[in-house]
């Protein structure tokens, strides 16, 4: 027969042993729930983008609600890009950068231009972007040209890409093109550079949108 002192020990041994359990499993780490509501886009021949399974992109968290495309947003990197860099590597790079650092829950804009002008996806559509600014992105389809156009000089075919680009976003969810503009136009910031900046202060993007889109 176990004495009253025992027994009573006994009970609080197992009961400390039922609350560290208890503690235990709560602090267990949730299973991530991936986002599994990617909208797929259908691009036209004329306007190859690269698909993100073609550069290793990987999915995140389904951490938020998706959003209505009403407007189309410029933005470019800001920083210093090199020629010589591989994209396709760069690219899960900044995915991981964008996440880790930053907590976000994928690079924060939806399509990625180069400097030889290709296109390619990034953030799923249906899920709003991100940004270091004050302005919130729901509801922006938002590309990011590669590069610090305060210095860079846009070429030709990053032009193009972003007119081709803009004027399939526009048609797709039906965004009048007086909703095409910078990411200065909602933010105290120099982004998308003075001399990509200057294709849409003079009119000269939205008027190639539309005239892409009547034809």
């Amino acid at each position: 027969m176990i004495a009253p002192s025992a027994r009573g020990r006994m009970l609080f041994v197992l009961l400390l042993c039922g609350v560290a359990a208890f503690a235990l499993l709560s602090c267990a780490k949730k299973p991530i729930e991936r986002a599994t509501n990617i909208v797929q886009l259908d691009y036209p021949a004329e306007l190859p983008v690269v698909r993100r399974e073609h550069w290793g992109w990987t999915p995140g968290e389904q951490a938020l609600p998706d959003h209505t495309i009403n407007r189309i947003t410029i933005h470019h990197g800001g920083e210093e890009f090199s020629a010589e860099k591989d994209v396709l590597k760069y690219l899960p790079g900044f995915q991981t950068w964008s996440r880790e650092e930053k907590h976000w829950i994928d690079i924060p804009y939806h399509f990625i231009i180069d400097l030889k002008g290709n296109i390619y996806e990034a953030r799923p559509i249906n899920l709003p972007g991100d940004t270091n600014t004050s302005y919130d992105p729901t509801g922006h389809a938002l590309m990011c040209v590669l590069g610090n156009y305060e210095n860079h000089i846009i070429s030709k075919d990053q032009l193009n890409a972003i007119i081709g680009l803009t004027a399939f976003l526009a048609k797709r969810f039906s965004v009048p093109v007086d909703s095409i503009r910078g990411h200065k136009d909602y933010a105290e910031t120099l982004c998308p550079g003075k001399d990509l900046y200057r294709y849409l202060r003079d009119g000269t993007i939205v008027k190639a949108v539309s005239e892409k889109m009547e034809r």
